[in-house]
């Protein structure tokens, strides 16, 4: 069996304050910040 080496997450402190300003906006599924990921994926 290979050995799959542990690399640790490599999250900015930009991506962690959009997580928790999103988290206390209480909307997490169908929100305003789900609408612009949405509009910049597409």
């Amino acid at each position: 069996m290979r050995k799959i080496s542990f690399s640790p997450p490599d999250i900015s402190d930009l991506e962690i304050n959009e997580i928790v300003e999103t988290l206390r906006s209480g909307w997490i599924t169908t929100g305003p910040r789900t609408h612009l990921f949405e509009d910049k994926l597409s």
